[in-house]
């Protein structure tokens, strides 16, 4: 089955995030596509600047035999071209998309459609596509966040997507909240194995987060004990009952085998 039929039936997809090479390279985007092998019935495909894009890899990605998820980011860019955007994704075969703002400083055209109309632009243009929507569980403002999700949600997403879980308690009210008012809308949660504490300060600052004091004393006292960690947040993950599925991403834009070994080992640990 694929992500969006296994969220649907409940069996705790996973999926991998990836970031594609700076110019179209099939055999590394390939490598990085295949890190967990069989362990990953997805690959979310990042948007970033001066990269080939997420739509094109997914397209190649597709034509290898692999079930990706376009980030259709919507800064900077007009209804016009977003719309030729989803023509060709319909077109290349992409069933599933993740709509989002994207990172990068960008002015918008005018009249470029918001998160709410890209979304329902996307059920129109590819009917019957699994659309997700994200959600940024650390910013302070609850309620302006659920407000600014759940047009999303009626507007056609189906599933939403966290940012990195390092604290499952500070989900916790936003995953009761879509459960009472979406309760069909299943939940996603990212997950990132830590194991420098360089890597974990640079997380902090890009997130406007702290990461957990327990946490930080694992990664510093070494790999193993930091592999530990993101074994038992695997875990709780699993067991969780506001938790539909993985989307896992590494700190490293390239990991090396041997960290895809180890995170399919978390995955196995926790019975997925």
């Amino acid at each position: 089955m694929s992500f969006p039929e296994r969220l649907a039936a409940g069996t705790f997809p996973v999926a991998l995030e990836i970031t594609p090479p700076q110019a179209p390279l099939p055999r590394v985007l390939l490598r990085r596509a295949r890190l967990l092998g069989d362990a990953a019935c997805a690959i979310n495909v990042i948007q970033r600047p001066n990269r080939q894009t997420s739509l094109e890899a997914s397209i190649e990605l597709i034509a290898a035999g692999l079930h990706p998820v376009w980030h259709l980011v919507t800064r900077g860019r007009g209804r016009d071209e977003i719309v030729a955007d989803l023509k060709r994704a319909a077109a290349g075969g992409v069933r599933q998309l993740l709509v989002i703002r994207g990172d990068h400083r960008a002015a918008d055209a005018p009249g470029a459609p918001t998160i709410r109309e890209t979304v329902a632009l996307a059920r129109e243009h590819i009917p019957g596509a699994a659309i997700g929507a994200t959600l940024n569980q650390y910013v302070a403002d609850r309620a302006a966040v659920l407000r600014n999700l759940f047009p999303k949600l009626e507007a056609g997403a189906s599933y939403v997507q966290t940012q990195p879980v390092f604290d499952l308690e500070a989900l916790r009210p936003y995953g009761e909240a879509l459960r009472e008012r979406h309760p069909g809308t299943a939940i996603v949660a990212m997950a990132m194995p830590l194991l420098e504490l360089d890597a974990a300060d640079r997380i902090e600052s890009r997130l406007k987060l702290a990461l957990p004091t327990s946490l930080r004393s694992r990664i510093e006292a070494g790999p193993e004990e930091a592999w530990a960690a993101f074994d038992e947040l695997i875990a709780a993950l699993a067991k969780s009952d506001i938790v539909d599925g993985l989307a896992i991403m590494t700190f490293e834009m390239d990991p090396s085998p041997e960290a895809g070994t180890r995170i399919v080992e978390a995955l196995r640990k926790a019975d997925l």
